[in-house]
Order: structure tokens, then C-alpha cells, then sequence
């Protein structure tokens, strides 16, 4: 797909704007938006998102006006090539200028010349800028080396994803993005997500196949005959050779086993009577002489009292 293949709008209005010689700023909606900055029908800067915007700065660089030129060429793929929107016409703002002024000027077809370029190399990558790509395993024992640019792609791309929204979120640019997404594809680290394949990989059935499939009652060469009704659900071909028993109402009340040390309900048992208790012993006597109340004849009768227990 070409530049004008896309037919984008903003392609017929910088041409116009080339003839008349316009100044100002292109504002191109959409997604992804941007603006085409310009100067006498020459596009001096462009800028969109995704794209990282040059450093403003005053003092004198040798090297801006090519950087000023990639970020245009940049842009310009990254806005152009997007897929187009009905009904979003770009609008063009008289008068407008860029901090970087004059510094670098192309013209719009010479532009156009380089983007139509540009994308047909990054076409035969094998990888369009809305295709959906995904990381993929890697067999065990293998190792592949990326660099950094392509360490970052890989962090952020955890689920399926486009290269455009990878550069929009990673703030790498779509032609990097792109280079980058083709050779983790070759390297095995990546691979790309096709949803118009079918469903699965299965082949065509042959005659004999559907000869199968039409009679399934006919029993097959080897092994024993299909007697089971083909009707019956997996679950009644299981239970239907071991039936399994209704639970019961109420569970069987358990009894105390009868222990051998005691006898049984219908034995007689003869009880020996126990001996009678012997008789408690006779206290001491006094002696006649001594007074019952002395401490001596107490303490005898406590001696005695201990002697029981």
C-alpha cells in the first residue's frame, strides 16, 4: 500500500497548498492527528504523535536541519499511512509558524516521493504497521541476542499488538518500530497474530471418512460389536453394568459389644456373701486409782482413739 493507495485527505490538500503557495499549519485529524507545518507551499516541520519532538533550542546545530528532515519523513509515515477516517477533513490554519522556521524546506512532492518510498521498503519487511504481533516461546536451550531497542519492544508488548501503537506508547519511531518488530519475527522472538486463518488445521474428510461417519450403527472389522444405543449418554453407558445402591433411610443403630468378663442376660449368677467386718477392739480400762479428767488418763484415751483407725 502507497501513499496514494491510502488516499488520505491531507495528500489533495498539501498539493493545493503546494500550488498556491500557502504558509501556515495543516492540522490533520484523526488517528493519529498531527499538523503539517509550511512556508510558501514547503514543508517545513511536521509533527504527530508517536513521533518524539525535536528539543527546542537557540543555539546554532549543524546537524538540526537533518534531524528536522528525518522527524518530518517520520511524521509524515506515521500520519499518512494510518488507515483513513470518513468525514475528518484536515484544516489549514493560515499563518502558523514552527520554532524551527526555516531551517529545513521540502517540498510536497518530493515528500510524498520519499514516504511512498519509505513505506514500500518497510512493506517488504513482511510487517504492515496495523498488523497485530505477539511474543512467541523459544525453544528450550535456545538463546537469542537483541538490542536494546528491541528489549524495550519486548517489554511492552505483553498481549497482542500493532507496531503503530507500539512506537506511540514506547516513543520509538513507526520506521524503527517496524525494523525493529521484523527481525524479532526472524529471530523466533516474535511472530505474527493472523485472525482470518481458519479455525483449525484439520484436513478434508475422505470418502471413506464419511462412509464412517453416515453408519455409525455398523459395526467395525475388528473388535466386538456396537450393541450400546448411541443415544445414551456417557454417563448411563458407565452406571448401566455397575448399578449404584439407594442410600439408605435411616442408618442401623449400633450396639455395645458384649464383653467376656460379663455375663449374659439368661446366665444365673451366684454371689458369694462377704465376710462380716471384725469387731472393733475393747478400749484399755483405767486404772482405778487415776482421775479420768488428768491429762495422763486424755492422753491415754487419744493413744487409744488412734489405734482404731
Amino acid at each position: 500500500m502507497t501513499v496514494q493507495q491510502a488516499e488520505h485527505p491531507a495528500i489533495d490538500v498539501l498539493r493545493v497548498l503546494a500550488i498556491s503557495r500557502s504558509s501556515g499549519a495543516l492540522e490533520v485529524r484523526g488517528v493519529p492527528g498531527g499538523a503539517f507545518f509550511l512556508h510558501e507551499g514547503e514543508v517545513t516541520y511536521a509533527e504527530t504523535i508517536g513521533v518524539p519532538p525535536i528539543p527546542e533550542t537557540s543555539q546554532a546545530d549543524p546537524e538540526l536541519p537533518g534531524l528536522i528532515r528525518s522527524t518530518i519523513l517520520e511524521a509524515g509515515v506515521e500520519m499518512l499511512s494510518g488507515p483513513r477516517v470518513e468525514g475528518d477533513r484536515p484544516l489549514f490554519r493560515p499563518g502558523r509558524r514552527h520554532w524551527t522556521g526555516l531551517r529545513c524546506r521540502i517540498a510536497v512532492e518530493h515528500l510524498l516521493a520519499e514516504i511512498t518510498d519509505l513505506i514500500g521498503r518497510l512493506r517488504r519487511l513482511g510487517v504492515d504497521p496495523d498488523d497485530e504481533v505477539q511474543l512467541c516461546w523459544l525453544p528450550r536451550g535456545r538463546t537469542v541476542v537483541i538490542d536494546a531497542q528491541q528489549w524495550a519492544l519486548t517489554g511492552r508488548l505483553t498481549t497482542a499488538d500493532s507496531p503503530r501503537s507500539l512506537a506511540r506508547r514506547s516513543g520509538i519511531p513507526l520506521t524503527a518500530t517496524l525494523a525493529s518488530i521484523a527481525a524479532m519475527i526472524s529471530a523466533g522472538v516474535a511472530r505474527l497474530v493472523h485472525h482470518d486463518g481458519p479455525v483449525q488445521d484439520t484436513p478434508a474428510p475422505t470418502a471413506e471418512a464419511a462412509k464412517t461417519t453416515a453408519e455409525p450403527n455398523q459395526a467395525p472389522e475388528t473388535g466386538p460389536v456396537n450393541t450400546v444405543d448411541p443415544t445414551l449418554s456417557a454417563s448411563t453407558i458407565l452406571t448401566a453394568s455397575k448399578p449404584i445402591p439407594a442410600p439408605p433411610d435411616r442408618l442401623p443403630r449400633r450396639r455395645p459389644k458384649t464383653s467376656e468378663a460379663e455375663p449374659a442376660e439368661d446366665s444365673e449368677v451366684t454371689v458369694e456373701a462377704a465376710p462380716p467386718p471384725p469387731p472393733p477392739p475393747k478400749p484399755m480400762p483405767l486404772p482405778e486409782d487415776l482421775d479420768p479428767n488428768s491429762r495422763v488418763a486424755i492422753a491415754m484415751r487419744v493413744l487409744e482413739g488412734l489405734k482404731r483407725l
